[in-house]
């Protein structure tokens, strides 16, 4: 009888976690991550005619004190400037940054990695409209929604010379931390843009003093804390042996060959390596998506012997054998 609790009570978080992701994927509804992306691309479109494609997004909430620590390093740094004095922040990796040059200068994204440079405030000014265009299309999405806070009006303000810098101007305790992953060219380079939005606090409670009809109100059940708890979990499409030289010897541009299923076959895993459920890959509004075909609360299984059942790169026999995972990433964190 406590096994089959068990299995109800698996099925009904597989359940909520399923209908959680189709909630934050409905194209009906305009979240912070869909709002930026289409802002970016629409504005790269309309002022560059640089076509590119979100690869990744992401949407953490980060202290001040975590800030240096969550933002790229290198690259252009800007500080944005709103409404009431908040304050905000845009970082351009050095790819992204020098796309968006080359495309201004020579008319095309060059293919092929750029070489790291300090980015100047000649940079900056080219780019300014661009991050003025993206800033005010993204809030315009968002106050479309009834119950959106008041638009705070962000703008390009300054360049920012290093982090340190950037810490010193910004006031507000947490931040709303935006993350694309975007292929420009299309194909041809791929950045990162980070945007760092200040959280707005939430209306100050009435005292009692205030007001007679004030209330306490009851402590949420645990079952419905439990189901709003973020999860974390990974997407892993295949595994495969590499010798530790050829895994230290890894550089962006490599190639690792996956079987044909494993689109088909995908593994959704928890923090603990444990299977949770099977998923199909996909793509849903143009970004990577995991559809959930089935739930399971069982180990993954041990990868394949090297010796019975060859892997798809050639291992050499030794001690430097380390398994490798391929991993990717959906485009609502469940």
């Amino acid at each position: 009888m406590a096994q089959g609790m068990g299995s109800q009570d698996h099925s009904s978080v597989i359940q909520r976690m399923a209908q959680a992701a189709r909630d934050g994927s409905d194209s009906r509804q305009m979240t912070p991550v869909k709002a930026l992306r289409l802002a970016l691309a629409r504005a790269a479109d309309t002022l560059l005619g640089l076509g590119l494609t979100v690869a990744t997004v992401e949407q953490i909430r980060v202290p001040l004190a975590d800030v240096g620590h969550s933002l790229g390093d290198g690259g252009l740094l800007v500080l944005l400037e709103g409404a009431g004095g908040a304050r905000g922040a845009l970082c351009l990796d050095s790819q992204f940054l020098a796309g968006l040059i080359e495309v201004q200068t020579t008319g095309a994204v060059r293919p092929g990695m750029a070489r790291p440079r300090a980015a100047t405030r000649t940079d900056a000014a080219m780019v300014a409209p661009l991050i003025d265009a993206v800033l005010a299309d993204f809030e315009g999405q968002l106050a479309q929604d009834p119950d959106a806070p008041p638009a705070r009006h962000f703008a390009f303000g300054d360049m920012v010379e290093d982090m340190r810098g950037l810490l010193l101007l910004l006031v507000a305790p947490d931040f709303e931390l935006l993350r694309l992953t975007v292929d420009l060219g299309p194909g041809a380079k791929t950045g990162r843009l980070d945007l760092l939005l200040p959280v707005i606090a939430p209306p100050a409670r009435a005292t009692a003093g205030q007001t007679a009809s004030a209330t306490i109100e009851p402590p949420a059940h645990l079952d419905q804390v439990v189901s709003k708890a973020p999860v974390v979990l990974d997407a892993v499409m295949a595994r495969l042996r590499l010798p530790l030289r050829d895994i230290l010897a890894l550089k962006p541009g490599d190639l690792l060959p996956l079987p044909r299923e494993s689109l088909s076959e995908t593994q959704l895993v928890g923090t603990r390596g444990h299977l949770v459920a099977t998923a199909e890959l996909g793509q849903m509004n143009g970004v990577r998506a995991l559809r959930l075909i089935a739930g399971a609360a069982s180990p993954l299984p041990d990868p394949p012997d090297p010796v019975a059942e060859p892997a798809p790169v050639a291992a050499r026999s030794g001690s430097d054998l380390l398994p490798v995972e391929a991993r990717t990433l959906t485009d609502h964190p469940m």
